[in-house]
């Protein structure tokens, strides 16, 4: 009998995510709102991240020991209309855009998938 693979879908594509920027132009994508920034992604073996047109410069994955005492690593990409993938490598997710405008907000299109 095949495995069958086991998938989640955060979809800012039809309702574009609110970005807000600080004072130092970094903003977390609020993937689950009724968690919060970070997310649990036991259980899943690959990320594959989206990110639409925004005024960010690049994005940053944290993946590992997030919230509370944390311990992650941080992949840095550029937004480039590409689809980018990563292992899983850590318990929990999140995921922040670089280089926006400081202390400004933004609806951005973005997509996020798990898969096992």
């Amino acid at each position: 009998m095949a495995d069958i693979p086991n998938t989640r879908m955060f979809n800012f594509v039809d309702t574009p995510a609110v970005i807000k920027y600080g004072p130092g132009g970094d903003g977390d994508v609020p993937l689950d709102p009724q968690v919060g920034s970070v997310i649990d992604i036991t259980g899943f073996r690959k990320i594959n991240v989206r990110i639409g047109t925004t005024k960010a410069k690049s994005y940053t994955v944290f993946i590992g020991k997030i919230s509370g005492a944390t311990l992650s690593q941080e992949l840095n990409q550029p937004i480039d209309n590409l689809t980018h993938t990563f292992e899983v490598t850590g318990p929990q997710l999140s995921l922040l855009l670089r280089g926006g405008p400081p202390n400004t907000h933004e609806k951005v299109q973005l997509w996020v998938y798990l898969r096992s």
